[in-house]
């Protein structure tokens, strides 16, 4: 039976440090990912301004 226990707090740790592993390169690509959106809409944005006729 401790060699089950052992066993499952082996996997359980394996588990979290897997998580951090994917979490941390995840939440990089969705803030650089969001950064451009928010880019290309001040852009945009930008380039209507210089073309509304007075």
């Amino acid at each position: 039976m401790s060699v089950i226990q052992s066993g499952v707090q082996s996997l359980s740790v394996m588990v979290d440090i897997s998580v951090d592993r994917i979490l941390v390169p995840l939440a990089i690509v969705v803030g650089l990912l969001g950064g451009a959106m928010i880019g290309t809409e001040i852009t945009k944005f930008q380039h209507q301004e210089m073309h509304i006729p007075k």
